[in-house]
């Protein structure tokens, strides 16, 4: 934009002085003889002729200078952008309907790049168009934990991605500083919610990861953005409290398998290492009861949180070897908040690979649910028998991760284990 007002404003000074050296050699060959008669004439003219010039001139920049302000105004100007709007909510129902087409983890993983990657080369052009990409991508975030994320496929898109983001930031934040910060970290969000789920989808270790303590999270108004916020931070410090724990006892797999829960309730802590835990489980429970309030009418997100939240329930119920009932109606409540998503969400016909996954949701839950209480030894053929509907009844085996898949049926195995 500077470098095309530049070009018009030499283009018009150039024109300028032809037309005013013109009018001046036209002057000349007409009035020579009659006018042009003294050097006191002749300057008088030629002062004339400056003065018209300079003022055309100053006309000119004058024009150019309002129009790129009015410009810059126009594409740096973030007033009621969404980003600061609390009462947005995103349109899952019609995002869920956008991709029930796709019946596969690459093709849900395909669409999801083409919309928002073509959103941001086409439609970013300004501040305000800027800020509704990012917020395309934040309602869009929670379901890339169901893609491969160790896949090429994804590297490349993810990478295109954040490409453009930086790029677009990089000229909003030359226009405007004002608006860099709410841009910033918005985008700090995006990229480390991507990081984290990339982290924890390839197995890695982030106990000693902060990257959500890096974004200034008061600083977000969107209730979106909060909820996303919010819930990623639990699931940092609940990691941190998983691996201390794995660190202590040397316990594998999922903690809530019968011998894993054993080891945690039998182990003898000692006063640093409690605390140390119970710091980790409280501000994770901290960011998870955060997070719902941000999603209070989110009924996509509830059922997320509510489960991440039940789970520093069972966890805390096991180590203190306390069950006094709130991790029963924790983990229910959470079972309550998937079944909701799994039947409002239901298609007609012809499941898409999202609805499966929700239902992987769901089962995974309930697996959840009755691994505790065959761990309390109660109504345990009724639990067997549950556990075994289940395993009936759980979707096939569709993507190649199958994180879900797999952590529910460890689970549901083993209870099947438990004697009776």
């Amino acid at each position: 934009m500077k470098n095309k007002h530049s070009w018009q404003l030499w283009f018009f000074s150039i024109l300028g002085l032809i037309l005013a050296a013109l009018t001046i050699y036209i002057s000349f060959s007409l009035y020579k003889n009659s006018y042009f008669d003294s050097l006191n004439t002749i300057l008088t003219f030629s002062i004339g002729i400056l003065s018209l010039i300079i003022s055309a001139v100053a006309l000119f920049v004058a024009l150019v200078t309002y129009s790129s302000i009015d410009s810059v105004n126009v594409i740096s100007s973030m007033e009621g952008n969404v980003l600061c709007n609390e009462n947005y909510n995103a349109e899952y129902s019609f995002l869920v309907g956008k991709y029930k087409d796709c019946h596969t983890q690459e093709q849900l993983e395909q669409a999801m790049f083409d919309n928002l990657y073509h959103n941001l080369r086409k439609h970013s052009k300004t501040c305000m168009q800027f800020t509704d990409c990012l917020q395309d991508i934040l309602d869009h975030i929670l379901w890339y934990a169901y893609i491969d994320m160790k896949s090429d496929a994804y590297q490349q898109h993810i990478g295109k991605m954040i490409k453009i983001i930086d790029k677009r930031y990089e000229n909003f934040n030359a226009i405007s500083n004002g608006n860099q910060y709410l841009l910033k970290e918005h985008i700090k969000l995006i990229k480390n919610v991507l990081n984290y789920q990339s982290v924890v989808h390839k197995g890695g270790a982030i106990s000693h990861n902060k990257e959500m303590l890096n974004i200034r999270g008061r600083m977000l108004q969107n209730s979106v953005s909060k909820t996303i916020y919010y819930d990623y931070l639990g699931l940092e410090y609940h990691k941190k409290a998983l691996s201390l724990l794995r660190k202590l006892i040397g316990f594998e797999q999922e903690e809530f398998l019968q011998r894993n829960m054993e080891q945690i309730r039998d182990f003898s802590y000692s006063e640093e290492q409690r605390r140390e835990l119970y710091l980790y489980l409280d501000k994770a429970r901290e960011a998870f009861e955060q997070a719902e309030l941000a999603s209070a009418e989110d009924i996509l997100w509830k059922g997320y949180i509510s489960f991440n939240k039940s789970r520093i329930d069972l966890l805390k119920a096991v180590i203190e070897n306390r069950f006094d009932g709130e991790w029963d109606s924790s983990i229910r409540a959470a079972i309550a908040a998937r079944y909701t998503v799994l039947k409002l969400f239901s298609p007609k016909e012809n499941p898409s690979f999202l609805h499966i996954e929700f239902e992987k949701e769901y089962h995974y839950a309930n697996a959840l649910l009755l691994s505790l209480q065959a761990y309390r030894r109660q109504d345990l053929p009724q639990v067997k028998a549950e556990a075994q509907r289940i395993l009936q009844e759980i979707p096939a085996n569709t993507d190649p991760n199958a994180g879900i898949y797999k952590r529910t049926r460890t689970y549901l195995d083993d209870v099947l284990s438990v004697e009776l």
